[in-house]
């Protein structure tokens, strides 16, 4: 070879063309066997990055989509990739990106679709997106597909053709990991619940993914509850909220809930104002609310999905495979991270 590529690399390393640019570039998670491998294939081969490509692909602007809920009342999550979103940019510090954001309201289905029939396809270069509503995405991205218009998700996973990468957490085994923590100790006899908060199940592939991970550990275990209920609110209000955790809590023996989003601070409020004790419960992310009942030992455990690192790993992704045809690892699964009051002052 007169010049060797990364692709050639990553070809004889037997790895994807994203691994072999994290080593050259000393960033992402690579297994210490792999790094050695290719930093000896760098050597041999005396790889040189194209200075040339670059600096004429710096010249020319680029403009990149981002695609995701907005924040709405007290749902604060949104915030965090929103952070993301701003290390990434701040990171790459070049004023030739143009960052077009379209959020969307996630109960508001019709206001999703009418973003999508304006959406400037013949202007950008790349998405990076959230999906929510499971059937307008999966058309929004065969669109994609057809403008030959590159995709990096995130938060949650649709295998489409256009999806070149999807940065976060396997939710189903995130999912199974819930279900192991809650079983430890459980006393035999007792009941679970999950309790899903999102305005509706079937819109979110990775509450799905959850729940499905959550049931098949104890489908796989010794260790059974009597009893496990589903309680689907739908977007529904605090009081209903109450309403139906006070009923399951009246006609079970409940020793453990699992809440498959976020929002698991509302259930620690319910458990703690209404006196509820030997109750385990288990949620997600690294919310103030969160960490406050955290610290109360009113939730057990949160499962961090690091929304702001998906985000930021997500823009940087896209912005090295439009900018310099760094193909992206089909899957970036981040750690299924389990937080307690004990370890929280690490994280």
């Amino acid at each position: 070879m007169t010049k060797v590529r990364i692709k050639d690399i990553a070809e004889i390393a037997n790895v994807s063309m994203g691994t072999v640019d994290r080593v050259i570039h000393k960033r992402g998670e690579v297994s210490p066997k792999t790094r050695e491998k290719i930093q000896k294939l760098l050597e041999d081969f005396d790889y040189k990055p194209d200075i040339a490509a670059r600096s004429l692909a710096m010249k020319r602007d680029i403009h990149l989509a981002v695609v995701m809920p907005k924040v709405v009342n007290d749902h604060t999550f949104w915030e965090l990739p929103q952070q993301g979103i701003q290390q990434a940019l701040d990171a790459l510090d070049h004023d030739q990106v143009t960052i077009h954001r379209f959020y969307f309201d996630q109960l508001d289905r019709l206001g999703f679709s009418a973003i999508l029939e304006n959406f400037p396809y013949g202007k950008m270069e790349g998405v990076l997106f959230a999906p929510v509503f499971r059937e307008e995405s999966t058309e929004f991205l065969e669109r994609c597909a057809e403008e030959n218009l590159p995709v990096v998700l995130f938060n949650s996973l649709l295998d489409t053709p256009a999806v070149r990468s999807y940065v976060g957490q396997d939710a189903y085994h995130s999912g199974y990991v819930a279900a192991k923590l809650i079983s430890y100790g459980m006393e035999q006899g007792r009941d679970l619940a999950i309790v899903n908060m999102s305005a509706r199940k079937d819109h979110y592939a990775h509450i799905i993914e959850r729940e499905r991970g959550f049931r098949a550990y104890f489908a796989s275990s010794e260790s059974h509850p009597k009893h496990m209920i589903s309680i689907d609110l739908n977007g529904a209000d605090d009081l209903l909220l109450k309403e139906k955790l006070s009923e399951i809590c009246s006609s079970y023996d409940i020793a453990g809930l699992f809440v498959t989003n976020s929002r698991v601070h509302k259930v620690a409020r319910f458990l703690s104002e209404t006196k509820r004790e030997r109750v385990r419960l288990v949620g997600y992310d690294l919310l103030p609310e969160n960490i406050e009942f955290l610290k109360q030992d009113r939730i057990d455990f949160l499962l961090s999905q690091k929304p702001e690192e998906q985000a930021f790993q997500g823009l940087n992704s896209l912005y090295n495979l439009v900018v310099f045809n760094r193909e992206p690892a089909p899957r970036q699964w981040l750690p299924i991270d389990i937080i307690t009051r004990e370890n929280l002052a690490y994280y």
